[in-house]
């Protein structure tokens, strides 16, 4: 049986967190048009500079075995826009009906598992630990092309809540894309 273990990150993790972030990007851009730079990396010198003084944010390390394993990063925020489209205000309604718009929301910003531990039962270990830590609204986002994490997280987001979610379809000026949103004390 595996041990896995979750710990807050903080400013000292950046370098090892900047290298994981490599391994995330390089996993990613077979969903994105991204590129490695001159120097060979994705990020530059200034990675994570703007994140640590953000008290709405968060970061986690993941070990499996003691082993580096991956990372999440969450932050207290919405994907969805408050304006007056027709399509915004019918996804607000929705929500609201839902009793998924008050409240606090929490995003799942990044979320990463190294390959060699997936398929494994980490990740959704670690996205448990997350919903439980976090009570209230979560909102989890996949870009439209990466249909396996949609697929891990509808999948995950479905055995959480026992079927307690919904999925609207955000295109905003932040956010173009699938979202899964329920509360986390649906336990």
């Amino acid at each position: 049986m595996m041990n896995i273990d979750i710990t807050k990150a903080t400013r000292r993790d950046t370098p090892m967190l900047r290298q994981l972030y490599e391994f995330y990007c390089y996993d990613f851009s077979e969903f994105m048009s991204s590129d490695v730079t001159d120097t060979g990396m994705y990020t530059d010198d200034k990675f994570l500079t703007g994140y640590w003084p953000e008290p709405a944010w968060s970061s986690y390390i993941v070990r499996v075995d003691g082993r580096l394993a991956g990372f999440a990063w969450v932050l207290k925020t919405t994907l969805f826009p408050d304006d007056e489209q027709p399509d915004n205000v019918a996804m607000r309604r929705a929500l609201a009906e839902a009793n998924l718009l008050a409240g606090e929301h929490t995003l799942i910003e990044e979320f990463f598992i190294m390959r060699g531990h997936r398929h494994k039962g980490v990740g959704e270990y670690v996205a448990n630990w997350l919903f439980d830590r976090y009570p209230g609204v979560w909102e989890v986002s996949e870009i439209v092309a990466n249909t396996p994490a949609q697929a891990f997280w509808r999948r995950i987001i479905d055995r959480y809540t026992r079927g307690g979610y919904i999925e609207v379809n955000v295109n905003s000026q932040n956010w173009q894309g699938p979202v899964q949103v329920f509360r986390s004390n649906t336990r």
